[in-house]
């Protein structure tokens, strides 16, 4: 090869690679707004923005799979394969049935859309996986709170629940576990919220919190009709 035809050649590559390096940068840059534009609403506590617009709930960071409801199951491993190519691992107990059906549609067509980034390249689930996806997350949702079936909810405990739990899910029904599960359940919990970087509830508000979960709780109220 020539010097002059070597020379060509150099220019032609060095402005290939600048062109790589300037869609990645600008990639990763479009990412990280968008990221933080998700963050922003997740953590601005405007919660009629939040009823309108479902899905935009902390995702804990570094769930286990093992964490996850049957954790064995298809729809399980439908969740780890698919949602985390864009985002932490959700659990379905960030949403009730209801929301996760509009939050299922919203990421279907997110993902339709990221399959045509430069960097994001996502696999699309076939339509049975996404049959196999929502019924795993109504299946496991979080089951609503009802207020008008806990009039202590005003009450420092019920405050402390409501305030606490909110931060990253709706507030959950307590008769979904026993007296014995909710502790776990609220540790579980309390490492979520550090993980998110939420506000960390002392020990007396993890006490009033659990003391409010166990006395509504499956076995409490089974007991005391």
């Amino acid at each position: 090869m020539k010097t002059g035809e070597k020379r060509a050649f150099m220019a032609i590559l060095a402005a290939f690679v600048g062109v790589i390096i300037f869609t990645i940068y600008y990639e990763i840059l479009y990412q990280k707004r968008e990221a933080e534009k998700q963050t922003a609403a997740a953590t601005a506590g405007d919660q009629a923005s939040l009823a309108q617009n479902p899905g935009i709930w902390v995702i804990p960071k570094g769930l286990n799979p093992d964490a996850l409801p049957s954790p064995d199951s298809r729809g399980a491993t439908m969740l780890t394969l698919y949602c985390v190519q864009c985002h932490d691992l959700p659990t379905p107990v960030m949403h009730t049935a209801e929301e996760w059906e509009v939050v299922v549609n919203r990421m279907e067509k997110e993902m339709q859309r990221r399959r045509g980034g430069v960097l994001i390249r996502v696999m699309m689930p076939p339509e049975k996986d996404w049959q196999i996806l929502r019924s795993y997350l109504t299946d496991n949702a979080q089951q609503p709170l009802d207020e008008s079936q806990y009039p202590d909810l005003a009450t420092a405990a019920g405050q402390a629940f409501q305030t606490t739990c909110s931060q990253c899910h709706a507030a959950p029904d307590p008769a979904q576990h026993s007296p014995n599960e909710w502790p776990r359940v609220v540790l579980r919990m309390r490492n979520n919220i550090s993980a998110a970087g939420l506000e960390m509830p002392d020990e007396k508000t993890v006490d009033l919190i659990t003391g409010f979960l166990k006395a509504h709780s499956k076995q409490t109220q089974s007991t005391t009709l």
